[in-house]
């Protein structure tokens, strides 16, 4: 197997890659946003007299924008500025540009702004003092309702030998990329320019276009290297302060966060608190019932889609003829909340995987074969009525079974091995596009999305082009574009970049050996190979150079073009069992089984990952290092999500941790040993048969953990993360 270089390495390596925090623009000012004082409040005045008379400085309200924007109206839901009523704290009211940082820092902290306190929500036992009932104290806080049910669940839990309630809760965390959300923006002859470092070009510019009532002909998003995402960067955040910045001044203008600010500002995720129920008879599952609370903070649109697409995933991969299951998006004074890698996957693992094995337990069986018992196997129907496509979690579960066998066999006193699955839905739903343009020295994908960390645009897609036409590696080559001349794709999250932008790439690369063969004056397409440093056309025995038979126009251009799109369907569910709102189906099944050895200190609580194991589903790996390295990284991120990581909020909405001095990610020392193992056989919806592998490593991580703590202390915790505290609090020592 031939390993494929970093094209990005050496620019990295060496400190020359450009990301949006080191954007510089001849002329620029730099902006900074006034934020609200209070979580919940009303506006009395607000003053930006001060802010003006600096030398220099541009500041604007809501009152500067219909003017800023030719009196265009844009989404009612998210105004860039609130006119009357803010709600959550820290959200932008004002913004000012002023020559330097320093000196819009200074403007930004001279506006005068006086706010009325209003009630503040922050807790979602106080909006469903008696959940899990359906009765609402404050119905206006529902941003989302969704219910669906499946047979006579009442009747199954009234009948049922053996029945198992319990209440989970999950913090939200936060994505901690390394980078924050920066960008550069510009107005000029009629066209609003942004470089962002944004995971979505596409969406960021839809986004902004709805937000400030422009049309999306307007605006043209330029994506720079990304520092990190994890899903924090797929939506608009900055991009129309700095637009409205720079239409007002007529200059360009930086925006960029600072860290304290990136953990006040950015799109954190959603804690929840979820009732898990399971009746049981005679060793099988009958029904369950599942009901959860979803905070969604200031609520985005697309919370729906949070809560619709969330509670699937807490069923659980698992056989279930039937349920109920309830799921309410409770707003609260809380920053507008959003996705993490694997958006609640690994909560919602959490809570089942933990749950089953707390009934497998009640009822006298091993948690692992009670959940292999139940596991979906290819051709089964998932509750909400999909037909599981090739899915290799059940073999995964042997190994990962057998691993822990051994594990067990060996490990010392206070040390316990847990092991839990998980699943995932790869978005190859998400739409993408793709050009090719073959030179007579090399092959040119031409995309819109910059390559955010992990490989997968320039890595993925190249392995992809390379595997179809022949070509090494080497000569293929990841040209990016911005959104006014790159072909469409929704961005890069989901797990999707390979499974939906590489097969709009392999499709691309089959119309072009088509029409090489047709040159050729052969049936069929042709390949290519590499002859004397020049790239020949193949078929049969036929062989010539690309530069032999392209036409003089694409000689000038530069290339044979081809094109290739991907618009995969979705998943079908069934709408009888829907009683309220809108459940979305999953598209491509993907599994993983995962192991883990811990230590408990039993005088403390603290645990201590000695080794882990994972076993993937992945389909058909395109790039073997790469994959490794996204179950690397995934499992290491989940250790955070498992044990230390969360956001803890005051009383009044303040988010009291907002810096990585008290928001604890696990350094490389507490990463253990990772053992890794793909499962074959079980081809995806990708090109090639791939599934995604960006987030399924970690969505099963906290669950493991909490299995392997379960069982080398009997601690049975219940809320993410493991801490310490809560451990010691399951041994019953505080």
């Amino acid at each position: 197997m031939t390993v494929a270089p970093r094209p990005d390495g050496p620019d990295k390596i060496a400190g020359r890659t450009i990301f949006g925090t080191d954007l510089e623009v001849p002329g620029m000012l730099w902006g900074a946003l006034v934020l609200s004082p209070v979580a919940h409040g009303r506006i009395r005045s607000l003053d930006l007299t001060s802010a003006r008379a600096h030398p220099g400085v541009v500041a604007i309200a809501s009152d500067d924008v219909p003017g800023l924007v030719e009196h265009r109206m844009g989404d009612p839901e998210r105004p860039p500025f609130p006119r009357e009523e803010v709600t959550y704290r820290h959200q932008p009211i004002a913004a000012v540009a002023a020559p330097s940082r320093a000196l819009a820092r200074e403007a930004a902290r001279a506006v005068r702004v006086e706010v009325d306190p209003l009630p503040i929500a922050g807790d979602l036992d106080e909006l469903f003092p008696e959940w899990p009932s359906s009765r609402i104290e404050d119905p206006s806080r529902v941003a989302a309702h969704v219910h669906a049910r499946k047979g006579e669940v009442e009747r199954a839990f009234h009948e049922a030998e053996t029945v198992v309630a319990e209440t989970y809760r999950t913090a939200g965390i936060h994505q901690v990329a390394l980078e924050p959300h920066a960008c550069v923006a510009e107005v000029r002859d009629g066209v609003w320019r942004v470089q962002s470092s944004t995971q979505s070009p596409f969406g960021a510019r839809e986004d902004t276009a709805s937000i400030l009532g422009i049309p999306e002909t307007s605006i043209v998003v330029d994506g720079t290297w990304v520092g990190g995402g994890f899903g924090g960067k797929g939506a608009a955040l900055l991009e129309p302060y700095a637009l409205l910045l720079a239409r007002a001044s007529g200059r360009p203008v930086r925006l960029a966060l600072s860290y304290a600010e990136e953990f006040r500002l950015g799109r954190s995720t959603l804690p929840s608190v979820i009732r898990m129920e399971t009746a049981v008879t005679a060793g099988e599952i009958v029904a369950r019932r599942v009901r959860l609370l979803l905070d969604v903070g200031t609520s985005l649109p697309g919370r729906d889609f949070a809560t619709g697409y969330a509670i699937g995933f807490l069923l659980g991969p698992y056989r279930t003829p039937s349920f109920e299951v309830e799921g309410y998006a409770v707003r609260t004074n809380k920053p507008p909340l959003g996705p993490h890698r694997a958006p609640f996957a690994p909560q919602a693992t959490f809570a089942v995987e933990s749950h089953l094995e707390s009934v497998a337990r009640e009822v006298g069986v091993d948690p692992v074969e009670f959940k292999a018992r139940h596991l979906w196997r290819q051709g089964d129907r998932t509750p909400f009525g999909q037909r599981v496509t090739p899915f290799g979690l059940p073999a995964a579960l042997e190994r990962a079974r057998a691993t822990a066998t051994r594990w067990r066999q060996a490990a010392p006193a206070r040390h316990g091995v847990g092991v839990a699955v998980g699943f995932w839905s790869t978005s190859t739903g998400a739409g993408g596009e793709a050009r090719l343009c073959l030179s007579p020295t090399e092959l040119t994908i031409i995309e819109g999305e910059r390559e955010i960390g992990s490989g997968s645009v320039l890595i993925g897609l190249s392995q992809v082009a390379s595997r179809r036409t022949g070509l090494p590696i080497e000569r293929v080559r990841v040209e990016y574009r911005d959104s006014s001349r790159a072909p469409y794709d929704a961005g890069v999250f989901g797990s999707r970049t390979v499974g939906a932008l590489g097969r709009a790439v392999d499709e691309a690369a089959v119309a072009l050996l088509r029409t090489l063969g047709e040159r050729l004056s052969a049936p069929g397409p042709a390949t290519l190979e590499v002859r004397d440093g020049e790239i020949v056309a193949v078929h049969g025995t036929t062989r010539r150079p690309v530069s032999e038979i392209w036409t003089e126009e694409e000689a000038r251009v530069g290339g044979i073009a081809a094109e290739g799109k991907h618009y995969g369907k979705s998943g079908e569910i069934d709408e009888h069992l829907v009683r309220d709102g809108t459940f979305y189906a999953f598209t491509d099944f993907t599994g993983a089984a995962h192991v883990a050895e811990v230590a408990v200190d039993p005088e403390t609580g603290s645990v201590r990952v000695v080794r882990y194991a994972a076993f993937h589903d992945a389909g058909v790996v395109i790039d073997l290092p790469s994959a490794r390295a996204q179950v690397e990284g995934g499992v290491a991120m989940g250790l955070g999500t498992a044990l230390t990581e969360e956001s803890i909020w005051s009383d009044d909405a303040r988010l009291l941790n907002a810096g990585l001095l008290d928001y604890r990610i696990p350094t490389l020392g507490e990463v253990p040993p990772i053992e890794i193992e793909f499962v074959e056989g079980f081809p995806g919806a990708g090109p090639f048969g791939a599934k995604g592998l960006g987030e399924p490593p970690i969505i099963p991580v906290p669950a493991t953990i909490a299995s392997a703590v379960r069982d080398a202390c009997g601690a049975h915790v219940t809320e993410l993360p493991l801490s310490p505290e809560r451990v010691a609090r399951g041994l019953k020592l505080v």
